[in-house]
């Protein structure tokens, strides 16, 4: 229901979808502004490859979810199943979003304006010793590596007292590097029209301070959809779009590389900073190194000193166009063509200084001395030609649907991109004015597509149910020999409540039973698989000077065939008490096969990577239940709703693979796709274990270390050897048991309240915090192994990082539950609106994210499950006021 969603405070609209959509997994791993693109999963995963998000229709044309603004969406529906995804053919397989914007009505224009302020901070905070219980923890972990004892009681005292705070500091960067950020989104929106031209036009401005310090973004957006009738058969429309978006970030916690400073953030707060180090020093320079300076890790990553120091800016443009026109020729039959462009442009200026850095008595500690510049540019064009002719017939009791349809649809993204470096000052920053090391990257791809497919619907009394699709997709992505795929799909329903003996029923409104089967192909292969190409820089020296080479890297595969996506589903819809209480249950059964692999080869061939081959099978069964209950006793109403989805994602077959991906995860038959992957801990030596204990790597077994299992050996049984080839097996499923949402509120007399909830569970995530004697420590780490704490969290400081390989020991379980949003609102009266010339007026509360229920300590339990140290930018918590006003 999006008046759920309408004035719920987000930068992005796709975030809006969590945890309300049975069967549709919303994860936001980052708050970022201009960068919080959530990850969306519609019935898990089912490829190895690429290409995981679902397909996005706005308005008929493939687009984007996430810069569509909330306010101008009428309507979003999601395709699960094969036959009601049949219609888009290979770019479904994933699954479809239905959007629709709002469009003009004959009659009274009416102009609607609305304002939401909303203030965010981080969700999670990370609670960081403060530097004297720091300087404790980091003496004792050096001295367990072999190392003396760094700070003194004396300093360790000045920590404390704050005696001498250049040198002996107690700063938290947590809360140095972060702040409390402000989202204002101001829109306004014009619709109206007679009966022959009817309009929508709507504007938005949102303006994001992040809650890390110098992140922001600016959006302006306009929308225009325009509908004419020519006459009675004949109707054109236009439906315009467009978007300009400034997105700014630091560039000295990006590494050199504008594209990871998302990634890295946290990374450098958590492993680059240390307490004992100042935000500035009194001489006025920023802290950089603290009183027993030379020592490891000496030059921190001050993150105000980085939010002021070099440039990082991207500016996005994107416009999208849609012209479309209708005739028909007949009652019933009406022919529909349409002509989209969509057009995006993206350009990064990335700008590193020469500076200096300095300790507080003014040495020189760290310097750049070479400054250096690089412009990126990004176009995407897409264009789309699609021609529909659609017949509606009912013969007495039957109605008849036929559609016939041909898309082509053509995209080409190209990429340039350009460095230099030594720039005679830090004020110029254009490519011209660099001297020395000039770089210059390109490239460019088109893919095409030509579609044919057809539909039929029937239905005898609205009882029996029946629909068919056939689709016929040809892709460039494809071999000329395997270009184009026919993929069919059917659906059937029965209606049973209309029946003569249940349409009287005063408990049962609906009773319907449904079922469909289909198949989809699908195209997200990445470009050119098919094709042998070369890699440059291979350069080799003929008569004394060097040529410019060429060779092969890859091995290519001019046989590939489509991936194929069958799904088979079983539903039942039933509604009680004249639809006040609303159920619906689903089964489905989601295989991909002939997924593309790259199979060994011989090193002797002398490439990097064999060919794609089709080799591989991946399903996905589960469940999807949806409750709803509505009623209203005198003038309250009152509405509860509820969904749970459970998807057990499987490998089935991976050509006799078990493919270690390197991160701590395998792919393997029998198992999810990317499982955990590592060795089986079963708690931490005693003293009196070790003499029975297998051989570790390492160096020798101490009480403290982590016990690791010995699962098996050359002969297959165990041998008390613990190894990486043996005794590594899969330890946990990255992919929660069931995901699930609720919701719960009611109004009384323009007073309403609204609360919606949404969780995991079963779900698990690496937490490698405090794994390393570098950086920060939370107050966590106090619990480690000693003499005097033998029951300890963490295991013993020392033995060389054998004890933080990864392993079950550190797989957490991170299932919670989150109030996502809480609004109170209230509407004034109507008959008060009339006299002051107001349609509509309504002044809202809203809370997100604000409270987190979960067993977990260290990070947020939404994060990306590749992020194993908690790198990535925070997600936020806020509070917001709204009003909404109609004239």
């Amino acid at each position: 229901n999006l008046s759920d969603v309408r004035n719920v405070p987000a930068a992005n609209t796709a975030s809006v979808l969590q945890g309300r959509i049975s069967g549709v997994t919303v994860s936001s791993f980052s708050s970022q502004p201009g960068n919080d693109d959530p990850q969306i999963r519609i019935r898990g995963i089912g490829s190895f490859n690429a290409g995981q998000e679902p397909l996005i229709i706005v308005d008929g044309v493939q687009s984007q979810l996430n810069q569509v603004p909330v306010n101008d969406i009428a309507s979003i529906s999601v395709l699960k199943d094969a036959a009601s995804a049949a219609i888009y053919g290979v770019r479904a397989a994933n699954g479809v979003i239905l959007i629709t914007t709002k469009r003009g009505k004959a009659g009274k224009t009416t102009i609607t304006l609305r304002n939401n302020l909303a203030v965010q901070t981080p969700t999670f905070s990370p609670d960081y010793l403060p530097s004297y219980d720091w300087a404790k923890v980091k003496n004792e972990w050096t001295v367990a590596d072999g190392g003396n004892p760094i700070y003194s009681n004396a300093q360790i005292q000045a920590m404390r007292d704050g005696s001498d705070p250049d040198h002996f500091a107690n700063t938290n960067w947590w809360d140095e590097a972060t702040q409390t950020g402000v989202l204002q989104t101001t829109s306004a929106q014009l619709t109206g029209g007679s009966e022959s031209i009817q309009y929508m036009i709507s504007g938005e401005y949102q303006d994001q301070t992040g809650i890390v310090v110098n992140t922001s973004a600016v959006r302006k957006a306009l929308r225009s959809n325009l509908d004419i009738d020519v006459n009675k058969k004949f109707k054109v429309g236009l439906n315009l779009y467009g978007y300009k978006k400034d997105i700014g970030q630091p560039a000295l916690y990006s590494a050199g590389n504008p594209s990871d400073f998302e990634r890295n953030l946290l990374y450098q707060v958590r492993r680059n900073t240390i307490p004992t180090v100042p935000v500035g020093y009194s001489n006025g320079e920023y802290g950089t190194v603290d009183g027993v300076h030379p020592n490891p890790n000496v030059i921190i990553s001050n993150p105000h000193w980085a939010a002021n120091t070099g440039l990082n800016e991207t500016k996005q443009y994107r416009t999208e166009g849609k012209l479309f026109a209708s005739y028909e020729f007949i009652p019933g039959l009406k022919w529909t063509s349409s002509l989209a462009q969509i057009h995006q442009e993206n350009t990064n200026t990335f700008f590193i200084p020469t500076y200096e850095r300095y300790d507080s008595e003014g040495n020189v500690v760290a310097l750049n001395v070479n400054n250096s510049l690089s412009n990126s540019n990004t176009v995407f064009e897409r264009f789309v030609f699609e021609n529909l002719l659609n017949y509606d017939k009912a013969f007495g009791d039957h109605q008849f649907n036929f559609l016939l349809g041909q898309t082509m649809q053509k995209e080409r993204n190209d990429y340039m991109y350009a460095y230099i470096q030594n720039f005679p000052n830090n004020a110029i920053t254009e490519l011209d004015a660099g001297t020395t090391n000039p770089q210059v990257q390109g490239n460019a791809y088109e893919v095409g597509m030509l579609s044919y497919f057809g539909r039929v619907n029937y239905s005898y009394k609205d009882k029996y149910l029946f629909e068919a699709n056939l689709r016929y997709d040809g892709s460039s992505r494809m071999p000329s020999s395997e270009r184009y795929g026919l993929f069919p799909s059917f659906s059937g329903g029965w209606v049973i409540s209309k029946e003569d003996f249940l349409k009287d029923s005063s408990l049962l409104s609906l009773l319907k039973i449904r079922g469909s089967w289909g198949q989809l192909g699908n195209q997200e292969i990445g470009n050119y698989t098919y094709v042998q190409t070369f890699a440059t820089g291979n350069d080799y020296i003929t008569g004394g000077s060097i040529a410019g080479g060429l060779a092969i890297n890859d091995l290519a595969n001019s046989g590939i065939t489509w991936e194929t996506t069958t799904i088979t589903d079983f539903g039942i819809d039933v509604n009680f008490f004249s639809n006040k209480l609303q159920l619906t249950a689903d089964y489905f059964n989601k295989t991909s096969s002939d997924i593309l692999l790259r199979l060994p080869i011989p090193g002797s061939l002398g490439v990097n990577n064999g060919p794609y081959q089709n080799a591989a099978e991946v399903s996905n069964k589960g469940w999807e239940f949806n409750a709803k209950y509505k009623d209203k006793v005198g003038n309250f109403t009152y509405f509860a709703g509820v969904n749970l989805s459970l998807v057990k994602n499987n490998i089935e077959d991976i050509a006799g693979l078990e493919n270690w991906t390197g991160n701590g995860t395998i792919n393997i038959v029998g198992q999810p796709i990317n499982a955990y992957y590592g060795y089986v801990a079963e708690g931490l030596y005693t003293e009196s274990e070790l003499a029975t204990a297998p051989k570790q790597f390492g160096g020798p077994l101490r009480a403290g270390d982590v016990k690791y299992k010995d699962i098996s050996g050359p002969n297959g049984v165990p041998d008390g050897v613990i190894s990486a080839e043996h005794d590594r097996t899969v330890i946990g499923n990255p992919f929660p048991k069931f995901t699930y949402g609720f919701n719960l509120g009611g109004s009384y007399k323009g007073f309403d309240i609204n609360a919606f909830f949404q969780g995991v569970s079963g779900i698990e995530r690496y937490n490698l915090f405090n794994t390393e004697n570098i950086g920060n420590f939370t107050s966590s780490i106090l619990d480690h192994w000693t003499e005097d704490n033998t029951d300890a969290y963490y295991p013993r400081f020392g033995n060389g990082g054998n004890n933080y390989v990864l392993s079950s020991y550190w797989l957490k379980d991170a299932s919670y539950l989150r109030m996502k949003n809480l609004e109170i609102g209230y509407t004034l009266p109507n008959f008060i609106m009339s006299k002051i010339g107001l349609t509509d007026l309504r002044i809202y509360a809203i809370g997100t994210n604000l409270v987190t229920w979960t067993s977990v300590k260290e990070f947020d339990p939404e994060r990306d499950p590749s992020d194993q140290r908690n790198a990535s930018f925070p997600t936020a918590k806020g509070f917001s006021l709204g009003v909404n006003v109609s004239f």
